[in-house]
């Protein structure tokens, strides 16, 4: 009597485990190391549909449109500044904005005051004194593109074809050749 009960307790403690696994949180937190679940659900994307549109300023105080990189390939990085995968990749993102060519573009996304990011003003003073001088961060405050592509972790890569259609996204870590080896593979 003992073993059943103990087992029945053990399989109704890992069916509980499973359920609050599943749920989505309702105030956009961290669910785990560099991952978070957004506040509404998230638009999926497949290959080969249109990018979303945007039209973001960047900390630098342009604006920066989807239909300006037009005939290029897109290079979306979507990062936060608690994350220490995306910190730990900055440099290669800024080398790669750098040394970018004629026929592709290397931008980034932080939304600031969501999923634990700092806000506007807080994360301009910190970036400004990192020493990247050639990457675009664009600010996505509403979180609007974030849920557009999709965005479940950071850091996640979006790139889209000179088509403007979204060729692939993928979260986590890139290494700066697979980056480069993508972006020469896609049209």
């Amino acid at each position: 009597m003992k073993k059943t009960m103990l087992v029945i307790t053990g399989l109704v403690c890992v069916a509980l485990l499973g359920a609050c696994g599943n749920q989505k949180s309702a105030s956009g937190t961290k669910s785990g190391y560099g991952q978070f679940t957004n506040k509404t659900t998230a638009t999926k994307l497949n290959q080969g549909e249109a990018a979303p549109d945007f039209e973001l300023k960047g900390v630098d105080g342009k604006t920066y449109k989807s239909s300006d990189f037009k005939g290029k390939k897109v290079y979306l990085k979507f990062w936060a500044s608690w994350c220490s995968i995306c910190l730990s990749t900055l440099k290669d993102t800024d080398e790669l904005a750098k040394n970018a060519g004629k026929d592709y573009v290397v931008l980034t996304v932080v939304s600031p005051g969501h999923v634990g990011e700092k806000s506007e003003a807080d994360f301009k003073k910190w970036y400004e004194k990192l020493e990247y001088k050639h990457l675009p961060v664009l600010l996505d405050p509403s979180g609007k593109l974030l849920e557009q592509y999709g965005v479940r972790s950071y850091p996640t890569a979006a790139f889209i074809g000179s088509d403007g259609k979204l060729v692939k996204t993928r979260p986590g870590l890139i290494k700066k050749a697979e980056i480069e080896s993508t972006l020469k593979s896609i049209k």
